[in-house]
């Protein structure tokens, strides 16, 4: 009972950091990041910053639900014409219907892991759950330097990988010239998966070191 209880906690732990990480960069503060302090390049067919500020707030609002079809839809550019074609609107529903999955497995893990400190808690488990945060701590990292080496490797690769295992076809392929490519660059995304990469690395040495800790002065009070 003991084991599956820290594999569960493990799991749940792993979920939750790393979510988390992601979670961190659905926000206008990492948008102001990216466009002013991260290097992203200025858009060379036109957009202001503060146009393309605009746009990226909307379209992380969307993504995570605040948003509905039709107002997305009805974004248009300066000269009236429709900020997205067809082609990139599908995508773009795509994308936050897999972001508003992994949000809703996210406020589940978050759950589960405080219903799993309470009953760790109650059973007087709190070696196993220190147990369960260590071992998650070393997953995640293992993970995120797995990822931060790709990246740093063949970002292209990792990039196309990444798409082909969530989205269907070349749907997520488009021109230069198209809005979403403008507003969200190449550098936009490596900066992404470096800002999860980095954010979901720290959160898992703390879990590590601290659980590592207790455990040890569990050891000594023993």
């Amino acid at each position: 009972m003991k084991t599956i209880f820290k594999i569960i906690l493990c799991s749940v732990l792993c979920l939750v950091v790393i979510i988390g990480g992601i979670r961190l960069c659905l926000t206008s503060s990492f948008i102001d990041l990216e466009y002013n302090l991260f290097g992203v390049p200025e858009d060379k067919f036109g957009f202001t910053l503060e146009e393309r500020t605009a746009y990226a707030y909307q379209s992380i609002d969307y993504l995570l639900g605040k948003v509905s079809d039709e107002e997305y839809q009805a974004l248009t550019l300066p000269d009236g014409n429709p900020l997205f074609n067809e082609r990139e609107l599908s995508h773009m529903q795509d994308v936050r219907d897999l972001t508003l999955l992994v949000l809703r497995v996210w406020y589940g893990s978050l759950v589960l892991l405080l219903v799993g400190i309470f009953i760790g808690k109650q059973k007087g488990w709190q070696r196993e759950l220190m147990q369960a945060g260590k071992t998650a701590g070393i997953i995640i990292i293992l993970f995120i330097l797995t990822v931060l080496i790709a990246v740093t490797l063949n970002f292209d690769q990792l990039f196309t990988a990444f798409h082909h295992l969530f989205f269907e076809g070349d749907t997520w392929l488009f021109y230069s010239s198209d809005s979403l490519i403008r507003l969200f660059p190449t550098p936009f995304w490596v900066n992404v998966f470096l800002a999860v990469g980095i954010i979901s690395f720290i959160l898992a040495l703390v879990l590590y070191f601290c659980c590592g800790k207790i455990i040890k002065e569990t050891k000594r009070e023993v």
